[in-house]
């Protein structure tokens, strides 16, 4: 499975001077964890999560007018669309992070991949693996004794 079978499309995506306040009101009406930040050529500079948001609250940053860029993580952390969804997860996993953004080769949004998104397509599996465990356990528990050789 690849990025671009799970990412959530189309992208938040906000511009660089977009105001916390703006920001986290999109994050809010869409029930969403970050948003993308662009420049003014489209390309991703950064990702704005809610804990810069919670940040910025704490900081008396909110009402005033403050852009995004001035708070949100400038990171290279990101996903290419035909990345194997397994190495993304384990990327954001080691880095602690929730979320992902998934870009083109220009560095242009696509996507973004949540850890909820990644925890959909194990609920398959999981339940698959507690069957089967089950399963055995109860063939084990019904099945005759057998006697061991002396």
């Amino acid at each position: 499975m690849r990025t671009k079978d799970l990412m959530e499309v189309p992208p938040s995506v906000v511009p660089e001077d977009t105001t916390i306040d703006e920001a986290a009101s999109t994050m809010w009406e869409g029930n969403i964890g970050s948003v993308i930040v662009v420049d003014k050529a489209g390309v991703m500079v950064g990702i704005l999560t809610e804990r810069d948001v919670l940040f910025s609250v704490t900081k008396a940053l909110t009402g005033k007018g403050v852009p995004v860029s001035s708070i949100m993580s400038k990171t290279s952390l990101k996903a290419s669309p035909n990345e194997n969804i397994v190495t993304a997860v384990d990327r954001m996993t080691k880095a602690n992070v929730r979320h992902l953004p998934v870009v083109d080769k220009d560095g242009k949004p696509l996507g973004m991949i949540s850890m909820r998104d990644a925890m959909s397509i194990s609920e398959p599996l999981l339940k698959f693996v507690l069957h089967s465990t089950r399963k055995r356990q109860h063939i084990e528990e019904t099945e005759e004794p057998t006697e061991s050789p002396d």
